[in-house]
């Protein structure tokens, strides 16, 4: 079990989303164009928060870090953030609360919509055992 949004945790993402490329997860993952989405979370508890998912030719991947390119950037507090982890909230809903934002190439995001879908599955075990510090 690792802390929700901690570097641990996303290792946990990273290691789900390259098993299932390779048929050890819940869903094989098609590789169609790169695609790399950002997610920032800049009151996540022990500081701010960036991780990229990465769908190219390589396989998914999630990468750690501020430096790595995005084509498309969620933005949310932690609460939300929080909120979605859990189930308890989709990103339609809280994008048109205003309660998170995104910014770049949607047209790509739209296009690899069943991809990130298939890749949110393989995170559902990380997601099932994630800690929450308060």
């Amino acid at each position: 079990m690792a802390d929700f949004l901690s570097p641990a945790w996303i290792a946990e993402l990273d290691a789900a989303a390259r098993a299932a490329a390779s048929g050890g997860g819940p869903a094989v993952l098609p590789v169609g164009p790169t695609l790399r989405v950002a997610v920032e979370v800049p009151d996540a508890p022990g500081g701010a928060v960036r991780y990229v998912m990465v769908l190219d030719a390589a396989g998914p991947r999630v990468v750690a870090g501020a430096d790595e390119p995005a084509d498309v950037t969620l933005r949310q507090t932690y609460a939300v953030a929080r909120r979605l982890n859990r189930g308890e909230a989709n990103a339609q809903r809280v994008l048109a609360e205003g309660s998170a934002t995104i910014d770049g190439d949607l047209n790509r995001l739209a296009a690899a919509a069943a991809d990130l879908a298939r890749l949110d599955d393989a995170f559902a075990a990380v997601r099932a055992a994630t800690t929450f510090p308060d």
